[in-house]
């Protein structure tokens, strides 16, 4: 894992979000560079479970967003559950929470930080 890179420490962790129909969906961020794999998404659900990784895509903007390339499947059971997923961006909310929303018209998800 990269010790330094763009990705601001207030990003970095583990954050979680439910979603209709008893799904979770985790997200893990690291340090990295521009290039670099920085998340690991996760998805849950009744009947997947599904493993992603995708890159950062540029620096932190001035909004204070980080934008994320699209996501590939590393592993899942069944596989072909695990589509891949578009490029995604991340905001941090004033009440602490990260919000990811994918391309205009994407569904936007809210996650926690989990401890």
């Amino acid at each position: 894992m990269p010790s330094s890179g763009a990705v601001p420490e207030r990003y970095l962790g583990e954050w979680e979000a439910r979603v209709d129909g008893g799904g979770v969906r985790r997200l893990t961020l690291t340090r990295g560079r521009v290039g670099e794999r920085v998340s690991a998404p996760l998805a849950d659900g009744l009947d997947h479970h599904c493993v992603f990784a995708a890159e950062l895509a540029q620096e932190q903007g001035a909004d204070g967003t980080l934008k994320l390339t699209g996501s590939t499947a590393t592993s899942g059971a069944p596989l072909s559950s695990c589509a891949p997923g578009a490029p995604t961006t991340l905001t941090l909310l004033p009440d602490g929470r990260l919000r990811r929303t994918g391309p205009s018209g994407a569904e936007a998800l809210t996650y926690t930080r989990k401890p």
